[in-house]
């Protein structure tokens, strides 16, 4: 899953021209001062940008927010295949922005002149009957969603204020951005289909064409009509009404739709995913041929309601989506016979009552274990009373495939993690992919899963919830404390902003933290194992090593700049790695030797300087020489005084001569001493 090769000339760090403006890949001149408001993004803002090598063109750019990952993967795709029916992705790229002072990425695309659509509607700048809706408001969209479908990238994004009219006359009309924010993030409650409405923006996940198809006809109701019709009806009330009485009729049960426009909308707006139009029914429908949709039903209501969490609950849908809510109180519930007397009643799911039954006498068989939490068991039971629903686990709602937009909005937001890694490690997510394959095919989300499972679960660097953060949001920055307000996105930009933060770092850390190593696993195409397994070794000479080793194989790989600062940072961890040669004098040699490589910038020369292969032979041999000769000396010493017994006898005898010679020496000076008084 690593990112695919990068452009390096997307790349601009180029200072400013002038106030607050930038030139992007030499080409692209994007004014700061020049804002274009009626253009903006929820999570972009619009600025006036002129072609400097074709400036006929009407062009604006999109700088996007910088704690929001973007989706470069559909740049990529609609860049090299922009097709018809959409604004034309020009080019795209990552630059420092002055404005907020650090880098960002930045889009640039055709200018619409015409404006909003839905602005010169209510405006009646633009006039459409609903005759000219077929022809001039769905065909061209449809045909957009037609091309996009076909490069495999969902829109995810169609609403009202995300369609223009790309010309000043306003005959021309086109579907907006849909790149600068993650997958259906921006979309008002009612523009989504009700199945992913019910999940958390940032884990609505990257869906398909049938959810594009649904946002197309609540959109069109809004255009066909001028105004929104319940437009009042917000969050949570809009999304109960919504489960009870079915979108369609929430939609359109009090407005005046044009009659020519029904059975479309019928069709686009199920709420049964698999019977809601596509884009060959919609298609058939616009060349004529009538089409019976299904006659759209509201939810199974019961009888009677069931009170729960401040709400008459008619269904079970909406309680699934309470109960996540109010765990303790859900729990009490459904072990209520009360409840399950409803069930089975009222509401005519006696199947669900005995499924919810056998839930909780597994959770109580395994009631000191995980299985056995009130959590796990309200999560398993949420599964089965909305099938169609967003994974629920402890007041999180989210999709499999929305599952790493989820994570980095977390992460971002200094939010609860620890909740999503729960989903993976305890296998919540097998709830979700048991009967949900109208969305994600069982065996790729399984297998999605057993991947972020499997780093979530190694402690090598580079690994963990690190790199599936990386793995699975390609736009997102590394957001490494030394890094982090750089928006780095690309792999290319790493080493020199690690290089400009060499000159803040305080103390002992290392360049390498846990978002530097993921980011590079997650980014680099190349095998970086071995440098990893060294960086993770308890040995800190062996993981100052791999430390160097890594970034050092980086640069060279990517031909990247000298490191002045990046150089001098790493130069001064060196300690341990030098310490584990055994000769000083080699050790001395190294410490003369880096502040020479440090001024060259270069980490492969600092690299086989401290890790050289033929030096580390040379120290070993020498060491081993040494300790040989070591071994040789204590071995003759032993043998000239001996050992245990031995060397005590031989001690004793030194010892007894020794005294017999004093002894006598004694003896002698006694004598001479007598003699010589003789004499006197």
């Amino acid at each position: 899953m690593a990112e695919e090769p990068f452009d390096a000339d997307k790349v601009d760090s180029a200072a400013p021209p002038k106030g607050g403006s930038i030139v992007l890949r030499d080409r692209f001149l994007i004014s700061g001062d020049k804002p274009l408001p009626n253009l903006d993004s929820p999570n972009a803002q619009a600025y006036m940008a002129e072609d400097r090598r074709d400036f006929s063109r009407d062009l604006f750019a999109l700088v996007c927010s910088p704690g929001i990952p973007p989706r470069t993967d559909a740049m990529r795709r609609l860049k090299s295949d922009p097709g018809a029916g959409a604004l034309e992705l020009v080019d795209w790229g990552s630059a420092f922005w002055p404005l907020i002072g650090r880098r960002t990425v930045v889009i640039i695309y055709e200018r619409p002149l015409g404006g909003r659509v839905f602005e010169q509607i209510k405006n009646n700048r633009a006039r459409i009957n609903e005759y000219d809706i077929p022809r001039k408001i769905i065909q061209p969209l449809v045909a957009a969603l037609r091309h996009m479908a076909s490069i495999n990238v969902p829109h995810r994004a169609v609403r009202p204020d995300n369609i223009y009219f790309i010309d000043e006359e306003c005959q021309e009309i086109v579907l907006g951005e849909c790149v600068t924010s993650p997958e259906g993030f921006d979309q008002p409650i009612m523009f989504e289909p009700l199945e992913r409405a019910l999940a958390s923006p940032a884990g609505r996940g990257k869906g398909s064409m049938v959810d594009d198809m649904y946002s197309l006809g609540a959109s069109i109701v809004v255009l066909a009509l001028g105004v929104n019709p319940i437009e009042r009806m917000k969050g949570e009330d809009l999304l109960f009404r919504r489960t009870n009485m079915s979108s369609y009729a929430t939609i359109c049960g009090n407005a005046r739709v044009p009659i020519l426009l029904l059975e479309p909308l019928r069709g686009l707006l199920s709420d049964t995913p698999n019977e809601r139009w596509g884009l060959d029914e919609i298609e058939k429908w616009l060349n004529g041929l009538k089409q019976t949709p299904q006659q759209k039903k509201a939810a199974k209501k019961g009888d009677t309601p069931v009170r729960f969490g401040g709400r008459d609950h008619t269904n079970v849908r909406t309680l699934a989506h309470a109960f996540n809510r109010q765990i303790p109180e859900a729990v009490r519930v459904l072990k209520d016979e009360t409840f399950h007397a409803w069930l089975k009643r009222s509401a005519g799911e006696g199947d669900l009552s005995d499924s919810l039954k056998g839930f909780i006498d597994t959770s109580a068989f395994h009631k000191d274990g995980m299985q056995g939490s009130d959590e796990f068991l309200v999560a398993r039971c949420c599964a089965a009373m909305d099938p169609l629903g967003p994974i629920r686990y402890k007041g999180v709602s989210v999709y499999v495939d929305g599952l790493g937009p989820m994570l980095a909005m977390e992460v971002i937001r200094n939010g609860n993690v620890q909740i999503l890694t729960e989903i993976v490690l305890r296998d919540i997510y097998q709830f979700w992919t048991s009967d949900r394959a109208v969305f994600m095919d069982t065996v790729e989300a399984a297998s999605v899963f057993a991947q972020v499972k499997a780093w979530l679960t190694n402690n090598v660097a580079g690994q963990g919830l690190e790199r599936a953060l990386y793995e699975l949001n390609q736009g997102l920055a590394c957001q490494s404390s030394h890094i982090s307000d750089d928006g780095i996105i690309f792999i290319e930009d790493l080493l020199p902003a690690l290089d400009h933060a060499a000159g803040q770092v305080e103390g002992k850390s290392k360049p390498t933290d846990r978002h530097v190593t993921a980011f590079i696993a997650a980014r680099f195409n190349e095998d970086i194992l071995p440098h990893l397994k060294a960086l993770t070794a308890q040995k800190e000479s062996t993981s100052v090593i791999g430390m160097l080793s890594l970034l050092a194989f980086l640069q060279w790989k990517l031909k990247a700049e000298p490191v002045y600062g990046l150089a001098s940072w790493i130069g001064g961890l060196l300690g341990p790695a030098i310490n584990g040669y055994h000769s000083r004098t080699t050790r001395r040699e190294i410490k003369r030797e880096i502040p020479k490589l440090v001024r060259k910038g270069s980490l492969p020369d600092m690299f086989d300087l401290i890790d050289n292969a033929e030096k580390r032979q040379e120290d070993q041999n020498g060491y081993a020489d040494a300790v040989e000769e070591y071994a040789i000396s204590a071995h003759e010493i032993e043998n000239i005084e001996g050992t245990g017994s031995e060397l005590t006898e031989k001690a004793e005898k030194i010892g007894q001569k020794a005294a017999a010679t004093i002894s006598i020496i004694t003896t002698m000076i006694a004598m001479t001493i007598m003699f010589i008084t003789e004499m006197l």
